[in-house]
């Protein structure tokens, strides 16, 4: 019992400075962690001519819509803008502080590839909340992000978060404490950190 008290923060320190690796860990539909023993990378994009000013941070060529066609979803960073709705008004937006000390925002992009580096814009959310560091697409469509925070956005994810397409955007399913840096889909089809 002390000994394997001792070996889980050494491990923790070690793969979270990248000095090693922890295994794959699956969220069960319970909400417990459970060691995954394969993960299924997804798909990458294909090129894309994106605006010169958008940092992607990850990316996955997956049917998040349900539409039967596979989209472009990025975990994209990109100088904060505000809601064009702010003109119009006197009182602050809500996502004000969403933003890094350089002034980026983190955003979740949904781009449908036409070929040739083109593609139709088909969802680029406002500054997230919680900045994605990771993100995939699950069977079914679910998409998984790894959330961190604009004062350490280069720190491990702190959350795992579930999210639906709702014809306009997503809506959040479930958020799970999680100490990860990538995100797959298990062999099960269940979200997997490590």
């Amino acid at each position: 019992m002390k000994g394997s008290a001792l070996l889980l923060p050494l491990l923790l320190g070690g793969a979270l400075a990248g000095g090693g690796s922890l295994p794959w860990r699956s969220l069960t539909p319970a909400g417990d962690w459970t060691t995954s023993a394969a993960v299924q990378p997804a798909q990458p994009c294909p090129s894309l001519t994106l605006p010169p000013d958008w940092e992607v941070r990850t990316g996955v060529l997956a049917d998040v819509t349900g539409d039967g066609t596979p989209e472009c979803v990025l975990a994209v960073w990109r100088p904060w803008r505000d809601w064009h709705t702010a003109r119009w008004s006197a009182r602050p937006t809500p996502i004000q502080g969403n933003r890094d000390a350089r002034g980026f925002s983190s955003h979740v992009a949904v781009l449908r590839p036409l070929g040739g580096g083109r593609y139709r814009e088909v969802w680029v959310g406002s500054a997230l909340f919680q900045p994605v560091s990771a993100l995939t697409v699950l069977p079914g469509g679910t998409l998984a992000t790894l959330e961190t925070t604009y004062a350490a956005p280069g720190a491990p994810a702190r959350a795992l978060s579930l999210w639906h397409w709702t014809g306009f955007g997503f809506r959040l399913d479930r958020r799970a404490p999680a100490l990860a840096r990538e995100v797959h889909p298990d062999a099960l089809g269940r979200p997997a950190v490590r």
